[in-house]
């Protein structure tokens, strides 16, 4: 009987031994010893590390990834700016050319306009010399110049136009001008026109081509005069020039005519007029 419980007792024994053999915790002999475990511990340990290591790494890399993108990006950029940027110096080079040409030319260009303009007033001052000679000479000859007042002629003309507006009278007076047979009626517009103090400088050059149409070369230059003495950059000058060195002419002021001859030329070299002109000394 104690054999047999003895028995039971150490088969128990054994068994419990065979089941915590495969337990690592347990220190038997069938288990880890202390080192081995501490070992297994580290082991453990390492291998969660590299776990983590591995994650991290992981998320490390999909980081760089979004920065390679962005650093592509920003060079893309950079190089599209740089590319424009030098495309923007090379214009600014070629406008600094162009400004610098425009600068010199507008300067040469100033200096040839304020030669030019010298030489114009000399020319009228030496027109208004001419003019004032002219009209002191004898009384008596060709030259002489009835008082300026209003022709009566014997033609009836209503005087109906004296009602209209001055700008619409000197249109009037135009179109009466281009026809021969209506100048003297163009001529009492003018001259009232003159009364009413209205482009006298036009007025008096139209009445100068009045006479100079008639052949009253005298009288003309004397209208020719006044227009100029009261401005002299009109868009008429290079007719009133001429037509005024041709009635010096006829009057037999050859020297007159040459001078006048010389500034039509000198001045507006480029009008049909100085192109008609004959070439004098």
């Amino acid at each position: 009987m104690v054999v047999s419980i003895l028995g039971t007792t150490i088969f128990l024994s054994a068994e419990k031994s065979a089941f915590d053999a495969g337990n690592i915790n347990n220190n038997s002999a069938y288990g880890l010893t202390q080192n081995e475990q501490i070992l297994k511990n580290k082991l453990d340990n390492l291998q969660n590390n590299y776990m983590q290591n591995s994650s991290n790494l992981d998320i490390i890399n999909q980081r760089l990834e979004g920065l390679q993108s962005t650093l592509e990006g920003i060079n893309s950029q950079y190089s599209k700016s740089n590319s424009r940027l030098n495309s923007l110096e090379d214009k600014e080079q070629n406008l600094s050319k162009e400004l610098s040409s425009l600068r010199a030319y507008v300067k040469e260009s100033r200096k040839i306009q304020e030669e030019n303009t010298k030489e114009i007033k000399k020319a009228l001052e030496e027109l208004s010399k001419i003019l004032s000679a002219g009209s002191n000479l004898d009384s008596n000859s060709s030259l002489s110049l009835k008082e300026d007042k209003i022709v009566k002629t014997d033609i009836k003309e209503e005087e109906s136009w004296k009602k209209k507006d001055n700008n619409d009278i000197l249109d009037l007076a135009l179109k009466e001008f281009k026809n021969k047979n209506t100048l003297e009626q163009a001529k009492v517009k003018f001259q009232h026109l003159l009364s009413q103090n209205y482009k006298p400088a036009r007025s008096n050059f139209y009445l100068g081509e009045i006479e100079y149409k008639q052949k009253r070369y005298a009288n003309a230059i004397d209208y020719y005069k006044k227009s100029t003495s009261l401005y002299s950059k009109a868009d008429y000058m290079p007719t009133l020039l001429y037509h005024t060195a041709i009635s010096l002419d006829k009057v037999g002021d050859t020297k007159s005519a040459n001078a006048f001859y010389k500034a039509l030329k000198t001045n507006y070299p480029k009008s049909k007029e100085a192109k008609a002109a004959p070439n004098r000394k």
